[in-house]
């Protein structure tokens, strides 16, 4: 039970400073958090506030800005670097070692 209370909590203070970086008010929804945690964590996931044209949707698609985010590619050899790294740790949980 006190890992479900720590995790609300988490849960509620995470709600709170989205709540305070997006211009909304923090009490109402650290309050509004205690009840309905996640749905609000979807709610200020999907939606953004703008004090002149009130709450809108997010386009989940290019983010909050609207504009496409820049591909970032990782160079090959850093590439074959993590692949090695993901093989010795899947050998050294199959071999025991």
């Amino acid at each position: 039970m006190e890992n479900y209370f720590l995790g609300w909590g988490t849960l509620v203070l995470i709600n709170t400073a989205l709540a305070n970086i997006d211009g909304r008010s923090p009490l109402a929804y650290f309050v509004g958090s205690l009840f309905f945690g996640p749905i609000l964590t979807l709610a200020l996931g999907v939606t953004k506030y703008d004090p002149e044209k009130g709450t809108s949707f997010v386009n989940l698609n290019l983010g909050r800005s609207g504009v496409p985010a820049p591909s970032t590619r990782l160079p090959n050899w850093l590439i074959v670097i993590i692949l090695i790294g993901f093989g010795v740790l899947f050998w050294a949980m199959f071999t025991g070692k």
